[in-house]
This record gives structure tokens, sequence and C-alpha cells, in this order.
């Protein structure tokens, strides 16, 4: 997953709903069978075959990965089979990184060696770059400009300096890494090194790699900066050391900026530009290439219809827990499956596992597999099942579309022993988001997080997994158990497993966040919106105070039209009502009144859709 260390939500909060699925006939001895084949040794042995080379995208480490996974499922009994597809992919021709003072300094770009772990430092591991950095060869003075956000830019520009025409130093952590990149495009600047500082991840946290599990002052965080729309930025990027970023600022002068604006660094985060003039020269390669995403099947007795669970299989280098983690919990979740298949049960819905290609730079995989497959996914995919470090660390967290918040919660409660677990809305950062922000196919995602100092560098290895994302790969084999049972009753129920009062809440908050926002702009949203709110969560009580069994087909529609109108994402935010809150932002009143207009339609086809199903 592409994310500032993805730390799921844990907050918990009391169900209004929860509406448990009836098991199909035999089910609970098939769930039985399976809980018991996942293990943490299979895990382990997974990940132990991930750890071996660096697995970039579109290289010979990729490409072995993809058929060692897929000849693993083939050894669990179902079917498997690689998919190939074409896209461009970037990897850096020329990284410098120099303070113009006198003596120059130039920089190393390589992560620092770490003597306990020497796999971090192997000769595939390479240099630390930004997928879809800009080209460029800038010698401007540097400005530190804490976090990137538009709060900063403004303490900056208060102070009387001017960003336009040069670099910037960026904080990572406040958001996702492209739109801090493509904020600081838009002011002007003519490049950007980001770092990781120790009070966000590091000493001032807690222990540091190889002792803990922060980022040490030595490791960088690579990650891509390309928009939505995958495009090359226009300036350069670059993610340097924390004690590469400290040498910068300890040459900026300027006065002290406000509360909040430092970092731990022994340097004084001056708000000002340096006294020396700071070279950044990137020049990329951007070349198209053939990609590969790992698809297996247990065909189900209606092979129209499926469930897809996936994770992806691509790394910044070696990546045991990003995304290894996810991988090795999938092939446990196939090994569990082939068991039960070959004792002769057979799902209703076809089970589909998929390892994806090239999440890293952009979520190219699983974005190709649903344009290649848009059809039979929009006719038949009842649910997505995404698993993104699904064990890095102790803390257990989902999020998801409400329609399946209680069949998640049900399994949560009966393999894990949770209870009051919450299913925030989806956000941002991983291949769930093909399904639902384009197709409306409810989705879940979940894991165990923690500290993840190691992230997107390559000390992401066996030796951290083992130590501390996940000692034991207890969690492995538990997400592995969750992730099966779901599966198994997705399958056997289907759309009979959808709820929709679930939404209400969902709606509410939403309706509040965008009035809101409207109201500080200068514009209003219609109270039709309200109304046809209103009349959609009638309807949904209604129809979740005696759900059909029947009618699958009419539930999956209705969802897949809800989930459009409730969720989307701008980075890692979660946005409800994305076009209603897309025309507030152009801040004009037609745009608006035409997208609320577009809304009260789709919403008052959802709620017409219920009331057939109720009426049958």
């Amino acid at each position: 997953m592409d994310n500032v260390p993805k730390v799921r939500s844990a907050i918990l909060f009391l169900a209004t709903v929860g509406v448990t699925i009836a098991p199909a006939s035999g089910q609970p001895s098939i769930e039985a069978a399976f809980l018991r084949v996942p293990s943490a040794a299979g895990a382990r042995e997974s990940s132990k075959a991930i750890n071996q080379r660096a697995h970039y995208p579109g290289s010979s480490g990729d490409y072995q990965l993809a058929v060692y996974v897929r000849d693993a499922m083939r050894r669990f009994g179902l079917r498997a089979w690689i998919e190939p597809f074409t896209a461009t992919v970037y990897t850096p021709r020329v990284l410098q990184l120099q303070l113009l003072a006198s003596p120059v300094v130039n920089f190393s770009l390589r992560d620092q060696r770490i003597a306990a772990d020497p796999d971090g430092s192997r000769s595939d591991a390479g240099l630390p770059f930004n997928a879809g950095s800009g080209d460029g060869d800038v010698r401007a003075p540097l400005v530190y400009v804490s976090r990137g956000l538009e709060a900063d830019y403004a303490t900056v520009a208060r102070a009387g300096v001017a960003v336009a025409g040069k670099l910037v130093l960026v904080r990572y952590g406040a958001e996702y890494r492209g739109n801090l990149a493509a904020r600081a495009a838009r002011h002007g600047a003519a490049g950007v090194i980001f770092y990781s500082d120790p009070k966000d991840d590091g000493f001032a946290r807690g222990s540091v790699y190889p002792n803990g599990p922060y980022r040490p002052l030595g490791v960088v965080q690579r990650g891509d900066v390309m928009a939505d729309d995958h495009r090359q930025l226009t300036i350069p990027t670059l993610p340097v050391t924390a004690t590469t970023a400290a040498l910068l600022l300890a040459n900026v002068r300027g006065a002290a900026g406000p509360t909040g604006w430092a970092g731990a660094l022994p340097v004084s985060y001056a708000v000002g530009v340096t006294q020396s003039l700071v070279r950044l020269h990137v020049e990329m390669n951007a070349r198209s290439t053939t990609l590969w995403n790992t698809i297996g099947e247990l065909p189900g007795s209606d092979p129209s219809q499926m469930v897809v669970l996936g994770g992806h299989r691509d790394a910044w280098v070696y990546g045991v827990t990003d995304d290894g983690s996810g991988i090795s919990t999938l092939l446990e979740v196939a090994r569990g499956l082939g068991a039960v298949h070959r004792s002769g049960w057979v799902p209703k819905r076809s089970i589909r596992i998929a390892g994806w290609d090239a999440e890293e730079i952009g979520e190219l995989g699983s974005s190709a597999y649903v344009a290649a497959h848009r059809g039979e996914l929009l006719r038949g995919c009842v649910a997505y099942v995404n698993t993104d470090e699904s064990a890095s660390g102790p803390t257990f967290g989902a999020a998801g579309a409400a329609a399946l918040a209680p069949v998640l919660r049900a399994a949560v409660g009966d393999v894990l022993h949770l209870s009051n677990v919450g299913v925030p809305a989806p956000a941002g950062g991983s291949d769930f988001e093909s399904f639902i922000y384009t197709m409306g196919t409810p989705v879940l995602d979940l894991g165990y997080s923690g500290p993840f100092g190691t992230y997107h560098s390559p000390f992401d290895d066996l030796r951290f997994a083992s130590l501390y994302a996940d000692p034991g790969f207890v969690h492995h084999r538990a997400i592995a158990q969750t992730i099966g049972v779901v599966a198994i009753r997705l399958a056997s129920s289907g759309a009979g497993a959808f709820r929709f009062e679930p939404y209400v809440a969902v709606l509410d908050d939403g309706m509040r966040d965008i009035t809101r926002t409207a109201a500080s702009v200068g514009v209003t949203v219609n109270p039709g919106l309200s109304a046809a709110v209103t009349r959609f969560e009638d309807a949904a009580r209604a129809y979740d105070s005696n759900p059909p069994t029947g009618s699958g087909d009419k539930a999956l529609k209705a969802v897949q039209v809800l989930d459009l109108v409730a969720y989307s994402a701008s980075g890692y935010a979660s946005v409800a009502f994305p076009r209603v809150a897309a025309a507030i932002a152009s801040v004009k009143q037609q745009a608006v009144d035409s997208a609320v207009a577009a809304t009260v339609d789709d919403l008052n086809q959802v709620t017409a859709i219920l009331a057939t199903i109720n009426t049958q």
C-alpha cells in the first residue's frame, strides 16, 4: 500500500446495527475445517521467499515472485494464472543532491547500513527515489516548509520568504506525498526534497530500528508522487535521510517558526532560506513495460458471481511487510480454501485471489484488472476484500463500505473474539480504490498495524517482520482466518449479506460536512438532497428489518449506486458525496446545483430498488 505508514483506524464504537448472516447449511463445519488450515509457519515460509530479492514493478524479482505466488496457489488446489498488462514504470537515471557551500557537500543518497540487518544493504536495494518525479537540474536556495500544508506556506509568506523558484524541504506524514509535491508546484517551487522527521517517525517516538520499530535517521522513505491521472510531476523531487535534512536545515537562516513548526532534529528549523544554494538533479527513465497480476480462483457453482480477495505483490525493495504480509496472508487463505474444496465443498460464488502488481506506483495492477474485467465485475462481484500490510503491528483495524460492516463484525467476533469493532469509511492508498470508486463494488480492508519505521525502505525485510511487525507470525494467521471466513460467508450468502441501515451514519456525517464546507465558501446545498437522504434512510431501515433471501442482483445494483454516492477519496482522506464536494470546491453555484440534482437522482434510484425488493 502506498500510504503514510498505513495506521488503520482502530476507533471502536457501539454499533446500532449488528445483523449477522445466517450460515448456509453445512457452513459451520466448513468454516471450522477451514480455520484449522492457515498457519503462522506457512506465512513465515512465504515471507522468507518474498525476502529473497527486491521486486520493484517490472523487475526480474517482480516476475519471479509472480510465478512463486501462482505456483503456490496451484499447489493449494486453486486454478491460477498470470495476467500480463502494460504500464509506464519509472526508474532513476540521475540522482544528485549537493549543498553548494565552500567546500561543496555531496550528499550520499543511500540508506545507511545497519550492521545487525545485512539484508537491508544488499546490492539490489538501489537508491531511494520518488516514482513520477519530474526531471530537472535545479540550483536554488532552499526553504523549509514544515509539513507542506497550505497553512505552512502561509507561515512562510507572512515571514516575507518567497517560495517561487526555490527548492522546498518537506516533512513526510501530513498527507499523501503526491499531494504535497503538487502543492509545492502550485506555489512555484522549483523542486521538493522529502524526509522523515524523528518527531513523526523516529527517536522522538521510541526506539529505532534495529533496536525498535521506529525509523533510524539514515533510512529513507521511498514513494510515488503521481496524481490520480498517473502523470509525471513537472518538478523534480527526491526523498532523503533525516541526517541529510539536518545538514540542509542547519544552513537555513531566518526567524523561529510557530508552535508545531519544528521537528526533533538538533537544528533551528528557521523560517527562511539557506545561505548556500542547493543543487537537486533528477532525471527519470519512464518506460512502457510488461507487468504481471497473479490470479487464483476457486470456481463456484455460479461462476458469474464472485468474491475477490486481493493484495499487492510488488514492493519498493523487499517489502516483507508492505505488502508481503498481505500476500503471505492470502496464500494461507488459498491453502485453507483449497483444503476444504478437496473435501467436497463448492462455494455458490467463485472466490478469486489476486496478487496485484505496481500498487506502489499508482495501483496500476488492480486498475488494469478492473478495466479488463469491468463487465463481469459489475455484473457479479459482490465484494472485494483487500489486505495491505496485514500484519505490521499489534492493533487490529478495518475500513470498508457500510453494506459489509455487519459481515465483517460477525467474522471478527467469531474468529478474533473482538466486539464493537469500528468500520470507518474507506479512504485512499491501496488497491480497493478501483473497485469502489469506479464501480461501486463494496470493499473491506483489514489488518493489524503499528509503528513501521522501515516502511518503503530496504529494511522492510524478514528481520523486521520477525522482530517487530509480527513476532511469531500470529497475526498473519489470524487475518488469514478472518478473511477466509468472510469469503466463505460472502460466497455462500452473496448480495443477501448486504445491509443498508449502516449507511445512515455515513450519509448524515457527509451531509454535515458538505453543508459546513458550502457555507464557508458562499454556496448552498439544495435541501432536496437532505430530503432524498431521509427517504433512503427510511427505505434502508425497512429493508434491514426483514432482509430478503433473494433479489441479490437488485441489492448489488443498489449498493453499487450507493457506494458511488457515499464514498471517494482525496489522497488518504475519505470524501463523502464526491460529486457535490468537487462542485463545492469549484465555488460555482450552478455546478453545485447540478451535482446535487444528480446525487438526488442516484439516491432516489437506490430507494426505489429497496422498495421494489421489499414488496416482492
